[in-house]
């Protein structure tokens, strides 16, 4: 089934390939959205924090200031959803941390609880605090590229661009762009590709 949009923040899907529509809801720059598996009246949410497996969640314990962040986009090419997926400690003040605890790509179909049989590294050149993450197909390839708004310290912020390589995804050390705070680009989902869901 083909993805499609729903307005700017909801994505339609068979996430799970059960040949049920599922609903990807709340995407935005920030990455912080959640699924709803649909299978007939039964319905499921789950949010990008519980798809943290138990081995991450234990190993993020201990530490304060988390966020999970993650996006979904077909980064292979094989025509299901993938989930890119991070787990970073947040700056303190201007100082970057550098704490990247989760940093994957699960390949599609994926189970009810975003886990996959398929899994990938997200390599990075830095492990500063990921501040959202969303896809685009700017070639047009069916190959999504992942943006990733990562800290570069001082109230800053840098866009970097990952693609699939090698059976991960690898992003660039390169800045595609800077931003402040306050100037952080909207993750409209209709100006990336998607198109829009046809009328029910």
């Amino acid at each position: 089934m083909a993805v499609c949009a729903v307005g700017s923040t909801t994505l339609r899907a068979d996430v799970d390939a059960d040949g049920h529509l599922d609903e990807i809801r709340g995407l935005n720059r920030e990455g912080a959205g959640s699924v709803v598996f649909r299978r007939g009246d039964h319905r499921t949410t789950v949010g990008m924090g519980d798809a943290r497996g138990f081995w991450q969640k234990l190993r993020g314990a201990p530490k304060e200031d988390m966020a999970t962040r993650g996006t979904f986009g077909d980064f292979d090419g094989d025509g299901y959803l993938d989930l890119a997926l991070f787990y970073s400690q947040r700056d303190v003040g201007d100082s970057v941390r550098d704490s990247m605890l989760v940093h994957e790509v699960r390949y599609g179909p994926l189970a009810r609880d975003l886990s996959s049989d398929r899994t990938g590294t997200i390599r990075m050149g830095q492990s500063a605090f990921v501040y959202g993450v969303w896809v685009t197909d700017t070639d047009h390839d069916g190959r999504a590229e992942l943006q990733v708004l990562q800290s570069a310290g001082d109230g800053m912020a840098a866009r970097h661009i990952g693609r699939q390589s090698g059976g991960g995804i690898s992003v660039s050390d390169r800045e595609a762009d800077a931003y402040a705070g306050a100037e952080w680009p909207e993750a409209e989902l209709g100006r990336l590709g998607f198109r829009a869901c046809a009328a029910r």
